[in-house]
């Protein structure tokens, strides 16, 4: 007779499924989303933990992540909104939708995942409200 836990065999998670799945309950606090202009097909996401993603809206080949600090993500727009649509893990699917809200004033970003049947769905979303750029200093993000 065994005790509590999980039954099977598991596959340990690597380290990058970790972090998404840890960023889910442990967000930023802080984030800095820029855009250049209109036509510019990158965006560009900073966070307080000084990790950046670059999101690809042109159907670039991106590059492999390297570490947890900076990854590329294909991303496109769904009228003003900025959705992508990345890996999850043990082949689950997650897909992140950054929007500003109607009065300007916050960044909403919500996050849903699946796992690889579609199955037990989750939705997370988080709101962050706007700082006036001028009133941080070039080292703050």
């Amino acid at each position: 007779m065994g005790g509590g836990g999980y039954g099977g065999h598991r596959n340990p998670q690597s380290s990058e499924e970790a972090d998404r799945l840890g960023d889910l309950v442990n967000p930023a606090r802080e984030l800095m989303l820029v855009r250049r202009d209109l036509n510019d097909p990158e965006v560009d996401l900073t966070d307080d933990r000084q990790r950046r993603r670059i999101f690809y809206t042109d159907g670039r080949t991106l590059k492999k992540q390297q570490d947890s600090s900076y990854e590329e993500i294909a991303a496109h727009w769904d009228g003003d909104k900025l959705v992508t649509d990345e890996k999850a893990p043990h082949n689950g699917k997650l897909s992140r939708t950054y929007e500003v809200s109607s009065d300007g004033k916050q960044l909403l970003e919500t996050v849903h995942v699946t796992d690889s049947k579609g199955n037990h769905p989750m939705t997370v979303q988080y709101v962050y409200d706007a700082v006036d750029p001028s009133s941080l200093s070039t080292s703050r993000y």
